[in-house]
């Protein structure tokens, strides 16, 4: 039961991390061009464009994101 605790953290940060990559690169490429999708968000972010649907559901929750992050 504890192995399964500790491997479940670092695999938690990365989500983390990722999600953080994403939303930088959103606040970026957005800022560039309003129109820009999450296949380019995911590009910017360095990931691959699968990713970014992992993480948010669509633009609109992208958006809430950044709305959360900043509040």
């Amino acid at each position: 039961m504890i192995h399964a605790h500790l491997t479940a953290a670092p695999e938690r940060s990365r989500t983390l991390l990722t999600r953080a990559r994403i939303l930088e690169a959103a606040r970026q490429e957005l800022d560039r061009d309003p129109e820009s999708g999450l296949g380019d968000i995911a590009e910017a972010a360095g990931v691959v464009r699968r990713t970014a649907p992992g993480h948010f559901s669509g633009r609109a929750a992208l958006m809430e994101g950044l709305v959360e992050e900043a509040t």
